[in-house]
């Protein structure tokens, strides 16, 4: 009997590493949610769900494992009541199916990563106990919600657009079609990901300014000529990366509209309800300076109606009345549509979403320097506090159990209680490994893994220049998107994954491929030394 390679060992190995966690996790966490948005998600319609403002790729893929648990408690016999008759049906199976299918995909994103960032067993093994000392990921992929998938997601496009930038010869067009493919289905998991169209584009144009800045420097014709030719070759393809992603922005929009043809549901921009949460600044704004903020800003729009819904703001701040989203709309019903009758949504939403641009178009003083500080409070904030908010959000149930019928017999919400919830990441110690890794402390170390990979590349005197734009293109696009965040909306910790999660994968790059270096001069070393 033949023995196994010792190749697919090895990935055995790798894989059993990046799954551990995912393991202990099935076995020893309930399933975690993202609060009632992800109830909608996998209960409502998809349609439905993004026409309310969600992605839907997240709630068209759910529908698979929770078809399939629905099918087998059927099977089984366990009857199951549907308060609001969702198909499929909320059950045990289907959440569990969910969530192991989540840490299926994760874990096999991180192999197809580790294995596109270094050619070594032992070097991919060492980043893949990294990867699953940092309980981030995991905690996500734990948890009922749209950012998980977007996650996966993510990693798999990450992988696909270094195929694309390090390519020394012209990328193949079916190289294009995959990577536009991944990043479609990026925009269709989370808004956020618009910003990922950046990347690419910025990626290869600092790639060219490099070439042109060294075409500057170099010493003989030859060289300049050839830094210039890879110049303009990066150049072009910075060209036909803004192309791909403007076609990814059309197509996915499509996709959506298409979908949505024969229906009521008609998905539009809901901007202007996400931004209603980030109007909590102007409690921090003083009565007179308040007043002369909101006639600035009215002044700004020519909507009648954007003008109501801003001097309604101001008399609510005036009454000292709750501003939450759902006693501010309580209110601008009737104001903008006296009437009665059905509510208009997509005329309220497009109301909400003038009067946002009134503020955004651009920022008020006021107003940005509450998104400076939020943004700078998400750059000193502990890793670990991403992971343990998913537990806090999972405790909205108990408060909201109307909200959320079909959760109350599954297995996360039936036999616990929300301290109880609050209190497993206190519990583990896995949950607190990297808590006293901040993003600026991270950050730090990214920025000496660059230097160190830039010196000895320099060393080898290998051209990576390429991959260092990948990698400072990927930190900026993810700090592009918190900015953005908290321009639109109050801060939340979890909005702050894509941040880390770029940087990780920058940095992983980074090591990955300095260490390839220094194991690929060691081992030239060794292979030029004389026989014994």
């Amino acid at each position: 009997m033949r023995s196994p390679p010792f190749g697919f060992l090895k990935n055995c190995a790798l894989l059993l590493c990046l799954f551990a966690p995912s393991a202990w996790m099935i076995a020893t966490i309930p399933p975690l949610w993202r609060d009632v948005d992800a109830y909608n998600q996998v209960t409502q319609d998809p349609l439905v769900a993004t026409y309310w403002g969600h992605a839907p790729a997240y709630s068209y893929a759910a529908k698979v494992p929770l078809f399939l648990g629905d099918q087998l408690e059927r099977l089984r016999g366990i009857a199951v009541s549907s308060p609001r008759n969702e198909s499929p049906r909320l059950t045990n199976s289907g959440v569990w199916l969910l969530i192991v299918a989540q840490h299926l995909a994760l874990c096999g994103a991180a192999f197809y990563f580790l294995f596109a960032i270094s050619k070594f067993f032992w070097i991919r093994l060492a980043l893949a106990l990294t990867w699953a000392g940092n309980a981030l990921f995991y905690t996500f992929a734990h948890c009922v919600g749209s950012e998980t998938l977007s996650m996966i997601f993510i990693v798999i496009v990450m992988v696909r657009a270094l195929g694309l930038i390090q390519n020394r010869y012209e990328p193949r067009w079916t190289n294009w079609y995959v990577f536009a493919i991944g990043l479609c289905l990026c925009l269709l998991s989370r808004h956020v990901n618009l910003w990922l169209i950046l990347l690419l584009p910025a990626a290869f144009l600092l790639s060219w300014a490099q070439h042109r800045t060294s075409s500057l420097f170099a010493s003989d014709d030859r060289q300049k000529r050839r830094q210039r030719r890879v110049g303009t070759r990066d150049f072009r393809l910075a060209v036909i990366a803004i192309a791909v992603g403007i076609a990814c922005v059309a197509a996915a929009n499509s996709l959506v509209s298409g979908l949505a043809r024969k229906t009521k549901f008609q998905p539009h921009s809901r901007i202007g309800f996400t931004f209603l949460w980030r109007l909590h600044f102007l409690k921090t704004v003083a009565s007179p300076s308040r007043v002369a903020l909101l006639q600035k800003v009215a002044a700004r729009t020519h909507s009648i109606d954007a003008r109501k819904l801003i001097a309604l703001l101001g008399q609510m701040h005036e009454e000292g009345a709750d501003l939450n989203a759902g006693p501010f709309l309580q209110r601008a019903i009737p104001l903008l549509f006296p009437l009665g009758g059905a509510v208009p949504w997509e005329k309220l939403d497009g109301a909400l979403n003038q009067m946002a641009f009134a503020f955004l178009l651009p920022p008020t003083p006021e107003h940005l320097q509450v998104a400076k500080t939020e943004f700078a409070g998400a750059l000193t904030m502990p890793v670990t506090e991403l992971s343990s908010y998913l537990f806090e959000a999972t405790t909205y149930y108990f408060k909201h159990k109307d909200e959320m019928p079909a959760c109350a017999t599954l297995v996360t919400f039936r036999d616990a209680t929300a301290d109880q919830i609050r209190q497993l990441p206190s519990q583990h110690h896995y949950f607190r490994l990297w808590r006293g890794l901040t993003y600026n402390k991270a950050l730090m170390i990214w920025f000496i893994s660059l230097l160190v990979f830039a010196a000895a590349a320099r060393r080898r005197r290998t051209n990576v220049g390429a991959i260092l734009a990948f990698g400072i293109a990927l930190t900026m696009v993810g700090l592009l998107m918190i900015a953005s965040t908290c321009l639109l909306g109050a801060f939340l910790p979890r909005y702050g994954l894509p941040m880390w999660q770029l940087l990780l994968l920058s940095l992983y790059i980074f090591v990955g491929r300095t260490a390839d270096l220094l194991a690929g001069t060691y081992f030239k070393r060794q292979q030029l030394q004389p026989p014994l």
